[in-house]
């Protein structure tokens, strides 16, 4: 009996034991969400970028004609003949000049010391102003008048023997641009000249230096004229085709990864100098970006029609001319590359357990630990997280949210994180009290922060790498990354994608002359 007894009341313990076991231990499971429509990734920043292209124009058949002797006289010979003036005043004048060199015309401007010191040395590679090319030359000269007037001679000699020579420039101001086809157009705009020690003689009332500038210009104009017309034959457009063709092509920057430069337009920035050629700057803007997957195909459009300015119709003078120069250099146009690269939710999930795994959450004297975590993609750009734990209450929770990103930190987290409705009808349903009230997405939301900054490192320097190659015997690529950062997220149903912006430059090198 007292053996039956004790059998008894153990048995009954037992069943207490398992009574009061199933009464504080909650089993959390609710059913998956189904998933949302895809929603469509947000449409890409409009961002215009820039590849600078300088291409060399040789301008030393046009160089070599204004400096052939039978088109502009390297001497101007008046001095043995007089010639006559309306207001009753003969004159004689000698001159002769160095060769032509392609100038800036703010060097005239009496800050020249020395004689014979050549004006090429005043500029170095800077922006031609306003379409207006400049060729000048030293130039020596004397000159010498008489006069009759009233019945009494007067003679009056400057630049003539101790004195001799005078200094002054011959300037010749050429406006040139580009056609729409890729060529040169150039024509004289006039010929100066630019006395540096003027000769101050004045006969009759006639200032004589202005007399023999007008007859020496008028002497150059024909020639100058003449070797103007050989920068119309000259073109760019064989370079061009070669550039635009090389960067038609995608640019493998990984296994599976590409760059399209998704080339738009042609517009011509100006030209500068590099001793006897010009550098014709074009600008092709374009809106590059990053691909992942099989080759892409290369674009098909064609070398479009050079988007040119109109030139200025008139000739300003040299204070102007002055004005524009000061402190001015060529204009550097950025770059920018857009990426999208996709995270896969696999990896996603290895890293929010890691994050979350053994975080404890208590609740009036009850306390449950997160054993690991996943994250999917659930449609409309939203992340469906699923948190497991156990210890007084075990299973998971499904919560929501929408991804985002911190431009500040470059962190990728969560906004308006809540549970899901079969999490929310079970927590109001069949929850216990203490669970429903307990802080957990209080606790875990500060712990979905994802760093994308390695993923962004490892974008940059795959592209710097792709920026600087050769694509073809005659181009070649020089790019810069100055920075790069991750601007916008977004959820797809198999990946979240980091779309990332870069900044920097490049530029083209098209080797060979056209």
């Amino acid at each position: 009996f007292l053996t039956s007894r004790y059998h008894f009341v153990a048995t009954m313990g037992l069943v207490l034991s398992l009574t009061s076991c199933a009464d504080t231990e909650f089993v959390m499971r609710p059913p998956a969400p189904e998933r949302l429509p895809p929603a469509a990734a947000p449409p890409p920043q409009i961002t215009e970028s820039v590849i600078n292209v300088p291409v060399r124009v040789d301008l030393s058949d046009f160089l070599d004609a204004a400096n052939n002797p039978n088109l502009i006289p390297k001497r101007f010979d008046h001095w043995g003949s007089l010639s006559r003036h309306p207001k009753d005043v003969e004159y004689k004048y000698y001159a002769e000049r160095d060769d032509f060199a392609i100038e800036r015309a703010a060097s005239h401007s009496g800050a020249v010391k020395e004689s014979g010191l050549s004006l090429r040395d005043w500029w170095k590679d800077i922006e031609l102003s306003g379409g207006s090319l400049f060729v000048s030359t030293p130039l020596r000269y004397k000159i010498g008048a008489r006069s009759h007037a009233q019945g009494a001679e007067s003679s009056a000699q400057c630049g003539d023997g101790s004195g001799w020579p005078r200094r002054a420039t011959l300037i010749g101001s050429i406006a040139i641009g580009m056609t729409p086809d890729y060529g040169v157009s150039a024509s004289l705009r006039g010929v100066t000249v630019h006395p540096i020690e003027p000769c101050q003689l004045r006969i009759s009332d006639v200032d004589l230096q202005q007399t023999v500038n007008t007859a020496l210009s008028d002497q150059v104009k024909g020639g100058f004229n003449n070797a103007v017309s050989r920068l119309n034959a000259l073109s760019v457009k064989s370079r061009a085709e070669d550039v635009w063709t090389a960067l038609r092509n995608p640019i493998q920057l990984e296994p599976d990864t590409w760059l399209l430069l998704n080339l738009d337009k042609v517009k011509h920035a100006g030209f500068s100098k590099d001793g006897q050629v010009v550098k014709d700057s074009l600008h092709i803007t374009t809106h590059p970006v990053i691909v992942h997957g099989a080759e892409p195909p290369a674009s098909s459009t064609a070398l479009p029609q050079l988007e040119t300015e109109a030139p200025s119709p008139d000739f300003r003078g040299v204070a102007d001319i002055e004005a524009d120069y000061s402190g001015r250099r060529p204009v550097v146009r950025e770059f920018h590359v857009l990426a999208d690269t996709q995270i896969d939710y696999r990896t996603l999930s290895e890293t929010l357990s890691k994050q979350l795994r053994g975080r404890r959450i208590e609740n009036k004297g009850n306390a449950i630990t997160i054993t690991g975590a996943g994250m999917f993609g659930l449609g409309n750009n939203q992340v469906l997280l699923r948190v497991e734990f156990t210890g007084d209450a075990r299973g998971y929770v499904y919560l929501i949210g929408k991804p985002e990103i911190n431009a500040m930190t470059q962190a990728v987290y969560l906004s308006g994180l809540r549970y899901d409705l079969g999490t929310t009808h079970l927590l109001q349903t069949t929850a216990p009290d203490w669970f429903n009230n307990a802080p957990f997405r209080e606790t875990i939301a500060p712990e979905i922060v994802l760093g994308v900054t390695p993923m962004i490192d490892r974008i940059r320097d795959s592209l710097r790498t792709g920026l600087n190659r050769t694509l073809t015997p005659t181009v070649s690529m020089q790019g810069t990354v100055t920075s790069m950062q991750g601007i916008a997220v977004f959820s797809d149903l198999d990946a979240l994608y980091v779309r990332t912006m870069s900044n920097g430059t490049l530029n083209v090198i098209a080797s060979g002359e056209p």
